[in-house]
């Protein structure tokens, strides 16, 4: 277990908010105050030495909170609700704050970016088709280029997963828009332990990407 130097904002979606979310998106499930409540979201904010004060705390990130509960729903701001405003917040949630939180599995990834570094260590070790370890000095490499390279800007220098089938999924990482594999073409990156991988590799990942919007 351990401690966090942070304090929490735990949020619940009110009426108001169920109506927004419920005119904008007729075609999706209906948001009920039955399931806003089973999802309510958590925010952590600095830690301080005294007990945290809601109004305060609400005073200095109402904004950042109100956009990212807007935008779980509907990421087109265009149909957010303009102006935003602190008494609109009030009347759109509840907010209940947290002093102390605790991790009690310190040992798994916490962040986006901690899994992220956790995913993209697993690609360099393990054969992206038979999931062996790989041997650094035999390591096999199977590179493809996107079409739309740009379509995928936001998974640069990250993991690249490619679905197969139902069962499978190959997993590459994407090159960054300045590096040299790039600028040769060579956008996504597998990694394979053997001549055997690496030519199915090579095979059913470019089947796959046909089926990918931009990638061929």
């Amino acid at each position: 277990m351990s401690f966090l130097y942070r304090s929490a904002i735990t949020i619940t979606r009110k009426q108001l908010f169920l109506d927004w979310a419920n005119d904008i998106d007729d075609d999706g499930p209906a948001l009920s105050q039955e399931l806003a409540d089973d999802r309510r979201t958590v925010y952590l904010v600095p830690e301080s030495t005294q007990r945290p004060v809601l109004s305060e705390l609400i005073d200095e990130f109402w904004e950042s909170i109100f956009e990212e509960e807007l935008a779980s729903w509907m990421e087109d701001e265009d149909s957010w609700p303009s102006p935003l405003t602190r008494e609109m917040f009030d009347e759109w949630f509840d907010a209940v704050a947290t002093d102390s939180v605790f991790d009690l599995t310190p040992e798994e990834p916490l962040t986006e970016m901690d899994v992220e570094a956790a995913e993209l260590e697993d690609v360099a070790q393990f054969c992206a088709w038979c999931e062996a370890e790989l041997d650094q000095s035999a390591v096999r490499f199977v590179s493809f280029k996107l079409a739309d390279r740009g379509r995928f800007a936001a998974r640069e220098g990250l993991v690249f997963p490619v679905v197969i089938d139902d069962e499978r999924v190959a997993v590459g990482i994407m090159s960054g828009d300045d590096s040299e594999a790039a600028r040769e073409g060579r956008d996504v990156v597998f990694a394979a332990c053997t001549s055997r991988c690496e030519k199915i590799l090579r095979k059913v990942v470019s089947k796959a990407l046909r089926k990918v919007p931009g990638a061929v």
